[in-house]
């Protein structure tokens, strides 16, 4: 609408700079070169068909940079709508007991090989930061205080307990935020055909504050404050089901290992590329409102949960 006023004013202005001219010029002695009314209406017309289109360039707003992001999601994973999230708390979650049963069912064996990488950490948005890295609405190029710090925290705790990691910190939301799941999925495609071994992916996010409750999100572990997590299952996958056995497999291992640490588990009719493997998961630690060390101090248990998860379903 913006756009569509300011050509409608921008032909008013020239029809009227037109008639002036032309009579100027009629007026005029030099007859070697004269414009018609016509000639100089349609040069008028012209510039204000400029006026017009300048008006409509610019940079999109945060907001519909998100928008673009949901729909990129909507297109990578063929999703038809953006139906509201499922949340199923760690103490709702079915129980796994026996891979067998066919009402709890738990993980399929976990083929692994510790002489080679077990779990690839990575990040779609690998500029989301914590408090009190908050430049550019909690999104910084630098690592530290961001996901990639997390991821690192994750890493080192995994590899104390001897399983090796492969932690990718390729940046894929900047300096376009559009389209960051297309980019991670090459990503984790080509990480996956080099290391065919690796039993865990996770696609390590933080929680934004608007949509958790617009405060930081705490638990207390062994007298610490740690931030708390979420796994996001895409529905759209068409290993989802298998994906949710894996989500409530850790999420139950969190809650036995440290009551009260496990998270929420919360369904999205997308699909955030979690098809590449029965063991991914979308990790969320902390959301923006969370400090940098309460989300580290999240990333140093979970992978006491995840060395678990995979020492108890490994063959």
């Amino acid at each position: 609408m913006k756009g569509k006023r300011l050509l409608t004013l921008g032909i008013a202005v020239f029809v009227m700079t037109t008639v002036v001219t032309v009579r100027s010029m009629e007026k005029g002695n030099d007859g070697d070169f004269q414009l018609t009314e016509a000639d100089v209406g349609k040069m008028c017309l012209s510039g204000a068909l400029m006026v017009g289109s300048r008006g409509a360039e610019r940079q999109d707003t945060p907001e519909e940079q998100q928008k673009n992001e949901t729909e990129n999601v909507q297109e990578d994973s063929g999703a038809a709508d953006s139906t509201a999230a499922q949340e199923v708390p760690a103490a709702d979650a079915p129980a796994v007991v026996d891979t067998q049963d066919p009402v709890n069912p738990s993980p399929q064996t976990i083929n692994i090989d510790n002489s080679k990488p077990l779990v690839i950490i990575y990040h779609t948005h690998a500029t989301e930061s914590y408090q009190p890295a908050s430049d550019g609405n909690f999104h910084v190029l630098p690592e530290e205080g961001t996901v990639r710090e997390v991821g690192n925290v994750l890493t080192k705790a995994l590899e104390k307990q001897g399983i090796q990691v492969v932690h990718d910190k390729t940046i894929h939301d900047n300096p376009s935020y559009n389209q960051s799941y297309s980019r991670s999925l090459e990503t984790i495609k080509n990480l996956l055909a080099k290391y065919p071994n690796a039993a865990v992916v996770i696609d390590l996010h933080r929680d934004a504050a608007g949509y958790s409750g617009g405060a930081g999100k705490t638990t207390i572990v062994n007298g610490e404050t740690v931030a708390k997590y979420n796994l996001v299952v895409g529905n759209g996958n068409p290993n989802a089901e298998k994906l949710k056995i894996f989500a409530n497999t850790v999420n139950k291992k969190a809650e036995e290992l440290y009551p009260g640490y496990g998270g929420r588990i919360i369904e999205k009719a997308y699909k955030f590329n979690q098809y590449v493997s029965d063991y991914q998961l979308l990790l969320e630690i902390g959301n923006n409102e969370n400090n940098i060390r309460e989300s580290d101090a999240c990333a140093k248990y979970f992978a006491d949960v995840i060395a678990a998860v995979i020492k108890e379903h490994s063959n």
